[in-house]
């Protein structure tokens, strides 16, 4: 009985293995599925994402801010103009002239470590023929006082005058000179030339600071043509009112 059925068995039992085959071949042809080109578009991706980069980095920083006002610097100038105007007038002014004004610009230091501050809150200034007369509040601020107005450089020699009283000043104001009108002179060339050089030093930092916006790219090429302009006017507007300022003292300091 048993061997009537073997050979059928065992083609069965041979059969199977031939059958399971090519499933097992189908399942491996299956695996090898890597994702190649993603790893090709992920370079690209970055590539692209550097080159954006640099281009951001090559652009100027957006914190960058202009340097160049003219407003301010019309505003400065104009200061160191009416400075020159009020030195020179106080030096023309003074010329034969008895009054108490001419000791406007003395400063006081009473103390080391004191700040100058003005003759009035001192002492009194009073006329009398063709002298400043100073009366002290405290008699010991005297020799303040009178450091004070030699340090002004006014031209003038103080002196104590005991026999008007205690703490009393007198300054004589001399009658003008050929000698005094052109010391007068000198010292209005030097107060205008003064003026002169400090427009220039403003000047001189405007156009740097104008060369700053321009590198920096705040402004446009012809934006900076049209303020250098407009600083070289400025420039020129005011350096001739420094030069009025001295024509006229020349003609008052002449006559």
């Amino acid at each position: 009985m048993l061997t009537r059925f073997a050979p059928r068995f065992a083609r069965s039992a041979w059969t199977a293995p031939r059958r399971a085959l090519p499933r097992l071949a189908a399942t491996r042809a299956v695996v090898p599925a890597a994702p190649m080109p993603r790893a090709l578009t992920t370079t690209a991706v970055v590539a692209k994402k550097k080159k954006g980069g640099d281009k951001a980095a090559a652009e100027p920083p957006a914190d960058v801010e202009g340097q160049l006002d003219l407003d301010a610097l019309n505003e400065k100038m104009t200061k160191t103009v009416a400075r020159c105007a009020e030195t020179v007038q106080g030096l023309v002014g003074s010329l034969g002239r008895v009054d108490a004004s001419l000791l406007d610009p003395v400063r006081v230091q009473y103390g080391k470590d004191a700040k100058p501050t003005p003759l009035h809150d001192y002492a009194t200034v009073g006329v009398r023929d063709n002298c400043l007369v100073i009366t002290a509040y405290d008699e010991s601020s005297i020799k303040h006082i009178e450091r004070g107005i030699y340090a002004a450089k006014l031209d003038l020699t103080p002196r104590v005058a005991p026999e008007e009283g205690e703490g009393v000043l007198v300054v004589p104001v001399p009658k003008p000179t050929g000698e005094t009108r052109q010391q007068l002179l000198h010292k209005c060339s030097q107060a205008c030339e003064h003026a002169k050089i400090a427009l220039r030093n403003e000047r001189h930092t405007a156009q740097k600071q104008l060369k700053h916006d321009l590198d920096n790219k705040v402004i446009s090429k012809n934006t900076s043509q049209k303020e250098g302009k407009r600083l070289e006017d400025l420039i020129k507007a005011h350096t001739a009112q420094v030069e009025r300022i001295a024509s006229d003292a020349h003609k008052r300091l002449q006559n």
